[in-house]
């Protein structure tokens, strides 16, 4: 239960993150905008980094010899961060040349992507089960968006290729292949650890392509728009979230952790129809059918009760063994 409401925090982390980081457009320029709340989640994560340790009676100067003394773990976590830095990319050329629709849309393909690297990278055979669970939560996520579009827009709500597609597409993978990586290496170190690390060299990455590419001198850091914003994103969106993403691909693994991604759109036209005040559409049939979706989508890849199933199978099956062989065994 503790993973499940877990999953459910990180996912609606991630739902006010799309969010917000709408608001922010009006204050700066999206890559400013990441290496800010990169920078700032790093400056905050480290005295935490520094109690945790002591709280433990460990000398954080040893501790952090320590995180940097291993070269494979470095470029692990150069590795890690770049997959995560090249999706933001990714996302901000797209949306030059597409539109929000069709990256929420192309979105819902992480999960899947996620699968197939598992398979061919760490050698997780996935159950036709849970496959199919996959398939069955990016079509409820597509119907989602949908309906949550066509309620905003007197326009059409078809889905149209547009150039920035192609880039996104690549930029879904390179975060599948962010989240099936840190559940490769990111057992080595603990959650605040591992977070500490994506952050440090996720600024890294980002640092110079943002000083070059990142419009600076445009940021409003005169408004308090831009903190208020800003603050919310390195807090909730950027420390809080890596954390729990490194605890819970360990606990929970990459698959539950992608799965749990085809909520976001379902929070996110929560939020919209709340602040809208518009109640009616999260009434409306592909609304409730791309729910269910959704949650049939959980119930199939979780795999819980199929695996509850086999246990009663073999208890069926053990009580069913001849009473001789019972005896010989004995």
């Amino acid at each position: 239960m503790n993973q499940l409401m877990y999953l459910l925090l990180w996912a609606w982390l991630m739902a006010s993150s799309f969010i917000i980081s709408g608001n922010m457009s009006a204050y700066a320029s999206p890559l400013a905008t990441s290496c800010f709340r990169f920078l700032l989640a790093l400056l905050c994560i480290v005295p935490c980094l520094i109690i945790s340790w002591r709280r433990t009676g460990l000398h954080s100067p040893t501790e952090f010899k320590r995180l940097f003394s291993k070269r494979s773990r470095l470029l692990h976590y150069v590795f890690i961060s770049g997959t995560l830095v090249g999706f933001f990319i990714g996302l901000f050329l797209a949306l030059e040349s597409t539109t929000p629709l069709n990256t929420s849309v192309l979105y819902t393909l992480v999960p899947l992507m996620g699968v197939v690297i598992a398979r061919v990278w760490l050698g997780e055979l996935a159950s036709g089960v849970r496959i199919f669970g996959f398939i069955v939560g990016s079509l409820g996520a597509v119907i989602v968006l949908l309906s949550n579009h066509s309620t905003q827009t007197t326009g059409s709500n078809s889905f149209v290729w547009h150039s920035g597609d192609s880039i996104y597409i690549g930029a879904c993978f390179l975060l599948a292949m962010h989240v099936v990586s840190v559940q490769k290496w990111g057992r080595t170190l603990p959650a605040l650890s591992g977070a500490f690390m994506i952050m440090l060299f996720g600024t890294l990455w980002l640092l110079p392509i943002t000083l070059i590419w990142g419009n600076i001198d445009e940021v409003s850091w005169h408004l308090s728009g831009f903190w208020s914003n800003i603050l919310y994103l390195t807090i909730f969106t950027t420390l809080l979230t890596f954390v729990l993403q490194q605890r819970l691909v360990v606990l929970a693994g990459a698959t539950r952790l992608l799965a749990m991604s085809y909520t976001i759109p379902v929070w996110v036209a929560c939020y919209t129809s709340l602040s809208q005040s518009s109640f009616s559409s999260l009434l409306n049939t592909h609304f409730i059918s791309g729910l269910l979706c959704i949650v049939i989508a959980l119930l199939l890849i979780d795999g819980t009760y199929f695996t509850l199933a086999n246990r009663k199978r073999r208890l069926i099956n053990t009580k069913e063994i001849p009473h001789g062989s019972h005896s010989t065994t004995r």
